[in-house]
């Protein structure tokens, strides 16, 4: 008997646009009142070294903190002001990568977001972002 790659808990994620399914595919799971995101890195997210791009984990780890962003708010649309980020290790075809964030200050027309990637007990990227709260 095999096992999934995806652990236990994760659900498929269902994009809310055209370019979160080209990154894809993407899981999430509720834990302890915040949203976790997660993907099994392929061949299809490496980069000419063998290791996950660092665009596509950029891509990942804004989107993981938008969208607790975007519930935080109602659903209201917002859109990302700034994100810096610090790559602290990679990762490489065959890693399951988990997406954690934490809003940290939260004002009426803007949220301040960290937000961090693992590949198991590791932190590969470490990112602190703001975003703007469109509205409806």
């Amino acid at each position: 008997m095999t096992s999934s790659p995806i652990p236990k808990g994760f659900r498929p994620y269902e994009s809310r646009g055209p370019y979160t399914e080209k990154i894809g595919p993407l899981y999430t799971k509720s834990e302890g009142g915040s949203t976790i995101f997660g993907f099994l890195a392929d061949e299809s997210h490496a980069n000419s070294n063998g290791i996950v791009h660092g665009g596509m984990l950029l891509s990942f780890l804004d989107e993981a903190m938008g969208q607790n962003v975007w519930i935080s708010v109602d659903k209201k649309r917002c859109a990302t002001i700034t994100l810096n980020s610090d790559f602290v290790a990679s990762a490489k075809p065959g890693d399951w990568i988990e997406a954690r964030s934490k809003i940290s200050k939260k004002g009426l027309a803007v949220i301040f977001v960290r937000g961090e990637l693992h590949v198991g007990d590791q932190r590969i990227l470490a990112a602190d972002g703001i975003w703007k709260i469109i509205g409806k």
